[in-house]
């Protein structure tokens, strides 16, 4: 098969740090072809037929693509790191660059392109991701998904401190029912994932304001027990 020369603009999303795995082709300012499946394991499996999928239903060759776009992070240590090797080896193989996009960013994004009607948020946006754990990760973003404060993973009392902060017009995320109770009554929660076309969407984005190394962001220690001892003690 004849390939074309590498289309600019084009763009492999992948999203797999989160809940669900997805997949999607940013072509021509538009997204081309999807898929996405809700699974917290199992990605090692399902993502490479799923990027073949999505490439053959938007009508290009891996060796057009102009760049390839990677949640990184936070999100599930498993599902996180096999989206992110998949994607660099991708980068290496195409020989073209890897954009990392934050999962926080991702989630506001897929959510409020998701709400009907669709309205800008006149104020900030609190985004609550499930973290495995009785503390979820959280940050607040402003109406154009930037960072107020670098993301942390925050105690008991701040959380609560940061769940009823002033400003805040929204709260999203699949963590939101670790927050639920600390959340003001009055404010709007929209609860999902968000998903590789959102990624798409801002790693397109003509200011590059949303790019970010493909380096993993964990915010915490990932759950590794130190092995047994092979010799028996005494």
């Amino acid at each position: 098969m004849t390939v074309s020369a590498r289309e600019a603009g084009a763009i492999l999303a992948i999203d797999a740090a989160g809940h669900v795995c997805s997949v999607a082709l940013w072509r021509r300012d538009a997204v081309a072809a999807s898929d996405l499946r809700n699974m917290a394991h199992g990605q090692a499996a399902e993502l490479l037929p799923m990027i073949q999928r999505v490439m053959q239903a938007g009508g290009l060759d891996l060796r057009q693509i102009a760049a390839v776009a990677v949640t990184v992070g936070p999100g599930g240590f498993t599902g996180l790191r096999i989206g992110l090797a998949t994607a660099r080896g991708l980068g290496l193989a195409i020989g073209c660059p890897v954009i990392g996009i934050s999962s926080f960013q991702a989630t506001a994004a897929a959510l409020l392109a998701a709400a009907e009607p669709a309205e800008p948020i006149a104020g900030d946006i609190l985004v609550v991701l499930d973290s495995r754990r009785s503390e979820p990760y959280l940050a607040r973003l402003g109406p154009d998904l930037a960072f107020r404060q670098p993301p942390k993973l925050l105690d008991a009392a701040e959380l609560a401190a940061a769940c009823r902060a002033p400003g805040l017009r929204l709260a999203c995320g699949d963590g939101l029912d670790a927050v639920s109770s600390l959340l003001p009554a009055t404010l709007p929660q929209r609860a999902g994932d968000g998903d590789a076309v959102a990624v798409a969407r801002l790693a397109a984005d003509p200011a590059h304001r949303f790019a970010l190394p493909p380096d993993p962001v964990y915010l915490r220690p990932p759950d590794i027990s130190q092995p047994k001892s092979a010799i028996p003690a005494p």
